[in-house]
């Protein structure tokens, strides 16, 4: 049975999210994505140029379910609550999914070290800035609440507590109490925020 070139497409980045949560990065080839995805090596290279062009679509479709996320957010709770649930959701990810997210971070990395010629690099923390400012601005508005910092700041200092917190974790999930340590960070952030 012949599948149309799109559904391919989709099994193809499937199975690259698959493998890099998986195995790592560093595991994905296009044979290894074709294998993944029970295709023949020749249509994973029909649908794909390059294993960069693979990767891309599959940060792309990663940054996409970002957008999910803000279905649950609490935002007619206030802004403090809303940053907490938020934080509650990424550290419960962390925990459940440690691979999801050691493979996210490989994946930035990757983006990073392939810049310029991977636009992916740039086009990640400004997809946060944007999902979580929506978040958190509607959470302050709603309430009536003023934050002291701009909402693009107030993210990209939120995802800088959470990245450092995640890195730790993953690498001696029993060494420290970094939730403790990271929910203090947090609360600090939103104390500094006026909030």
């Amino acid at each position: 049975m012949r599948i149309p070139a799109e559904q391919r497409r989709e099994q193809l980045i499937a199975a690259t999210v698959d493998l890099m949560r998986r195995e790592g990065v560093q595991a994905v080839t296009v044979r290894a994505i074709a294998k993944e995805a029970h295709a023949p090596l020749a249509t994973a290279h029909y649908c794909f140029n390059s294993k960069d062009e693979i990767m891309e679509a599959a940060a792309e479709a990663w940054l996409k379910n970002l957008s999910l996320f803000s279905n649950v957010a609490p935002i007619d709770l206030g802004l403090r609550k809303a940053v907490e649930q938020v934080a509650e959701g990424y550290w419960r990810a962390l925990e459940e999914e440690p691979a999801s997210i050691l493979a996210e971070i490989e994946m930035i990395l990757w983006a990073t070290r392939n810049a310029p010629a991977s636009p992916l690099a740039a086009k990640v923390y400004p997809a946060y800035v944007a999902e979580l400012g929506n978040i958190f601005s509607s959470a302050a508005k709603n309430s009536s609440e003023e934050c002291l910092m701009g909402f693009p700041m107030l993210v990209r200092s939120f995802l800088m507590i959470y990245d450092g917190a995640a890195i730790q974790y993953l690498t001696d999930p029993t060494g420290a109490d970094h939730r403790t340590m990271f929910f203090t960070m947090v609360d600090a952030l939103l104390a500094k925020s006026g909030v």
